[in-house]
């Protein structure tokens, strides 16, 4: 069989054919594709192949035939390449530091039923995209007047496949940016020279309750409280001036929060490429100070009760007999002076001085146990019986405050681990608490049930006034209380949180079917 080589006006056809592709084709597939069907009828009979592949990786080439089947397994056998086709040596280099290329002095078919042919790098820039393979039928060989018509068609199919990967890599960097801004874990913010904000991330929408439909496009002076916007104003003009500005404090109206307090650093941003060139934006990193300043309020306050119950030990040890004197003491006298028909007004003085030192002696105590809560170990227990316990010994109080008690308990309730004397405490304290909420005529509910199938359930709900939503967030804190001076120390809730944590459990308070507060209690089954 005789092959005619292409003519010169034939060969410039199929260039210009190949270089529109340039513009329109959108995918790899169309661009080899639409380069197969050229190069086929330019070189009509012959066997063609192209395989492309990034160096960059490890992934298997991607394979395209023309008027022959491909061999198999040769998109994932190493890919052979003659030296002589290696027209650089940067090339070469670059073959022999993949893995994946070999150089040798034959050339290995990709074809089935073809031996006799020639493969051209698919080179451009110094880097190498791919092999493009022209096969014969046995019997016919035109390599010698194919090959120059083929080398510049391969030339121009490189520097396609590399104008394609190029947008692939700029559109993948540009996805990758806008993932990082997005979920950045700052406030970011871009503005252009008219004052119009271009990029605002989630962080910065999750803050001030906009849609991103609501932001961008706006002014940036819409959302700067009118006391600040001539010192903001003046930082922005600066920044787009050239000037960096960093810790800049502002102070950002919000939705849902009022006024949060932020730092932000303003940089200005110049065309790319263009080193001292006209500033086209200016980007702003922010932080919520207020989360910050919370942290630090919750440090400071940690240190200060790790420091107080360190003192609080040693004192309570200090004060316990003294105080257990005057208590034993005052309710001698009250006692003696009682039968000896004493005035009432002294006998109240005695009163209140043994209900003083008690008062202490409970205050101290509360402090050692918020800051060294006892480490024993858990222990199989009988929740049932702990909660008859707890109600049993609160029967005074709830008989003194007339409050009718509830106990609902699950017949079929779990043994559960725990350490009984503190599951009592932290029963005593909420269906104290509960009582205190509920006093002349109320109802508190204590409940022991089943939750799932590895959690139990302790809820103690009252009918009382419950608990407004800016003091649930508050009611854990230590010495934050709701009651009258002189009632509550504002640390039972932290020490019973302090117990359920350390059960592995979670205690929070809803409203309760009774109308007031429900302090539902979780715990681990095992």
């Amino acid at each position: 069989m005789r092959f005619e080589p292409p003519t010169p006006e034939a060969e410039l056809a199929a260039l210009r054919a190949l270089a529109t592709e340039l513009g329109t084709a959108t995918s790899e597939a169309a661009l080899v594709g639409r380069a197969l069907e050229l190069l086929g009828k330019l070189l009509p009979g012959r066997a063609l192949c192209v395989r492309v592949l990034d160096v960059r990786t490890r992934e298997p080439a991607r394979g395209y035939v023309r008027d022959a089947p491909m061999r198999h397994g040769v998109l994932t056998d190493g890919i052979t390449i003659t030296e002589a086709s290696l027209l650089s040596a940067a090339l070469k280099s670059a073959v022999a530091a993949s893995a994946r290329l070999i150089i040798r002095d034959r050339w290995d078919s990709p074809f089935t039923g073809i031996a006799t042919g020639f493969a051209l790098p698919l080179a451009a820039g110094g880097e190498l995209y791919g092999v493009l393979d022209v096969g014969y039928a046995p019997g016919a060989d035109a390599r010698a007047a194919d090959e120059p018509s083929v080398q510049g068609f391969a030339a121009h199919l490189a520097i396609a496949l590399r104008t394609l990967r190029l947008a692939d890599d700029a559109l993948g960097l540009r996805d990758y940016q806008a993932r990082l801004l997005e979920n950045a874990n700052a406030l970011i913010m871009g503005i252009d020279r008219s004052w119009r904000i271009t990029v605002c991330n989630r962080a910065l929408l999750e803050l001030i309750g906009y849609s991103r439909a609501e932001v961008l496009g706006r002014d940036v002076r819409d959302f700067i409280t009118p006391e600040q916007r001539q010192y903001l104003t003046g930082a922005f003009a600066a920044a787009l001036a050239g000037e960096h500005h960093t810790a800049v404090t502002v102070a950002l109206p919000t939705r849902k929060q009022g006024t949060l307090r932020t730092v932000w650093s303003i940089a200005p941003v110049g065309r790319p490429g263009a080193i001292g060139g006209p500033i086209e934006a200016v980007v702003a990193i922010g932080q919520d100070m207020t989360q910050v300043e919370a942290l630090q309020e919750q440090i400071v306050r940690a240190e200060r009760l790790a420091t107080l119950g360190e003192l609080a030990a040693g004192v309570v040890h200090e004060l316990n007999n003294p105080l257990t004197s005057i208590t034993v003491y005052a309710e001698y006298l009250v006692r003696k002076l009682e039968a000896q028909g004493a005035e009432p007004a002294d006998l109240e003085k005695l009163r209140r001085i043994g209900a003083s030192a008690q008062r202490i002696l409970r205050f101290s105590r509360d402090l050692v146990q918020y800051a060294r809560p006892s480490g024993r170990d858990l222990e199989p227990i009988d929740l049932a019986s702990v909660v008859r316990q707890s109600v049993s010994i609160c029967e005074h109080l709830v008989e003194r405050g007339g409050v009718t008690l509830g106990i609902e308990v699950d017949p079929e309730l779990p043994v559960v681990r725990a350490v009984g004397g503190q599951l009592e405490q932290v029963l005593i304290n909420l269906i104290t608490n509960a009582v205190h909420a509920v006093e002349n005529g109320g109802r508190v509910v204590v409940r022991a049930q089943t939750d799932g199938p590895t959690t139990v359930l302790l809820e103690v709900a009252d009918s009382g006034p419950g608990i407004s939503d800016d003091d649930r967030e508050k009611i854990f804190e230590p010495f934050f209380t709701t009651k009258p001076d002189g009632k509550g120390t504002g640390l039972g809730l932290p020490i019973v949180r302090n117990i359920v944590d350390h059960h592995r459990g979670e205690i929070f308070v809803a409203r309760s079917d009774l109308g007031g507060a429900a302090f539902r209690v979780v715990l681990p089954i095992t």
